[in-house]
């Protein structure tokens, strides 16, 4: 097998030492052969993946977070609208958690440690156990995670900022940014319009919400070793998951945005959330607008100010080496994610 390994050396956790301990481990693979690139700049490993096929890698490897993963994917798979290739066609992918959240691997399956995904990375080449996902878009743009407009983008644009000033994105800094956001946006919030259609045909319809999240899998993201759930159905097998909140104001505001992040699951808080809350499932396009250009995040990058977004669900897009079973959702989640937090740190 011919391995692409692509390596973001400004990730949040990559040392020399680490690669020390994972390099030796994926050559034992018998047969892998094995290339390694270092990424220089914003956009590099997009320029290095872009026309490759299976017949130049079998495999291209991202030893980074999320942005590496999409910029990987969107060099594979060229601007999105075109003549898309068959899965098959392009080199497989993989990915080594070294990012600041890595929800593309952890949703996949992956422990978030680099090293112990190594090590089942290594189990899953050697039976060569790989899966097909689904992929969203953004107008022309690729995304393997999460999109959008609202809060959110509006905590990654700050987070980024601080991280050019030489800060590290840790969940205390992300906690502190969204605290400061909402603070924002109860004097002036976000008016996002969301006109889509899901997998059965039904249309939706929604104006002027302030926060407003798609996802392409289930968590759609960690805050620290905790998942972010709000469409337990949703998955790298169906369309995209969509969330939003129709007011963050009062006592039900900051209650919806604890229910949010995973605190407040209960059938009688849910209830007295419910009007609040939009959610739907399996969406195959959707188009989001603000009135004036907003912050737009994608795979927890902030990308710009736009005024409208053109969002697609596309169904067996990239081939993966992943493990077969998503990363837990179940009402034990957090019980089994702690015990595993605690057990790597």
């Amino acid at each position: 097998m011919r391995v692409l390994l692509i390596m973001n050396p400004n990730s949040t956790s990559q040392t020399d030492g680490l690669f020390r301990r994972i390099i030796p481990a994926l050559r034992s693979v018998p047969g892998l052969r094995l290339r390694g690139v270092f990424t220089h700049h914003a956009g590099h490993a997009e320029e290095i993946c872009r026309g490759l096929t299976r017949a130049d890698w079998d495999l291209v490897l991202a030893v980074g977070g999320d942005g590496t993963v999409n910029e990987v994917i969107n060099g594979l798979l060229g601007p999105a609208g075109a003549d898309t290739p068959s899965p098959q066609s392009l080199p497989a992918v993989a990915v080594i958690p070294t990012g600041s959240a890595n929800v593309f691997a952890r949703a996949l399956g992956f422990p978030s440690e680099p090293v112990a995904a190594t090590t089942m990375l290594v189990q899953l080449l050697r039976e060569d156990l790989r899966r097909t996902i689904y992929l969203g878009t953004w107008n022309d743009r690729w995304f393997a995670v999460n999109a959008g407009f609202g809060i959110d983008a509006d905590v990654i644009a700050r987070v980024d900022e601080a991280r050019r000033l030489g800060f590290a994105a840790t969940p205390l800094r992300y906690l502190n940014a969204a605290t400061m956001v909402w603070i924002r946006a109860r004097r002036t919030p976000p008016r996002i319009d969301v006109v889509g259609t899901d997998a059965a045909g039904q249309r939706l319809n929604l104006s002027e919400l302030p926060l407003f999240v798609a996802s392409n899998t289930n968590p759609w993201t960690f805050l620290g070793p905790l998942p972010v759930v709000t469409n337990p159905r949703n998955s790298f097998e169906l369309g995209l998951g969509l969330f939003g909140l129709t007011d963050t104001s009062g006592v039900r505001g900051i209650l919806s945005m604890l229910h949010l992040v995973g605190f407040g699951h209960r059938p009688v808080i849910e209830d007295w959330l419910e009007k609040r809350t939009v959610q739907f499932d399996d969406v195959t396009q959707v188009t989001l607008s603000c009135p004036t250009k907003a912050r737009f995040q994608a795979d927890g990058e902030y990308v710009g100010e736009f005024q409208r977004a053109d969002l697609a669900s596309h169904a067996d897009a990239l081939e993966v080496f992943a493990p077969r079973e998503a990363y837990p959702v179940s009402s034990r989640t957090w019980r089994r994610v702690l015990r595993d937090f605690i057990r790597v740190h």
